[in-house]
């Protein structure tokens, strides 16, 4: 029996309707889990923006959630959290790793130096979209 197709993502601070990147990978998640992925989400460890009372994990079939240590200081909570999730992917068994936001994609050479192949999302328009549009030339360099 060939074993399912392994994906893990971060980037997100949980799987839930707290903001639209959160959104978009909850939807990406549970979709790719009914269609026979095996789904792997890192999320930040520590409390929900909008209280305690939302901090109760939320189970969805067939995806793994796990929690990653994060800094719960000012400027650090994003940087921490992605450094561990990037750390978990490149050693953990996946075909995949599927990064959310340009903050985390900073750490996409992690898992790519463990030979996994990377994808990253940015979502919405970003500097590098900017940037490509006025030297895309320079891009695809920086790119390859």
């Amino acid at each position: 029996m060939k074993d399912r197709f392994a994906v893990s993502m971060f980037g997100q601070k949980r799987l839930s309707r707290e903001g639209g990147i959160e959104i978009v990978v909850k939807e990406l998640c549970t979709r790719m889990a009914r269609d026979g992925y095996q789904v792997t989400c890192y999320n930040r460890s520590g409390h929900h923006v909008s209280g305690a009372e939302y901090d109760n994990k939320i189970e969805y079939d067939g995806i793994r959630q796990k929690f990653v240590p994060t800094i719960e200081r000012k400027g650090l909570a994003v940087v921490s959290s992605s450094f561990f999730a990037a750390l978990y992917s490149a050693f953990g068994k996946y075909d995949v790793v599927h990064i959310h936001a340009e903050g985390p994609a900073f750490f996409s050479w992690l898992p790519k130096m463990f030979g996994k192949r990377v994808v990253v999302t940015i979502h919405g328009e970003c500097e590098i979209i900017w940037t490509t549009r006025e030297k895309p030339d320079f891009m695809r360099v920086c790119a390859a």
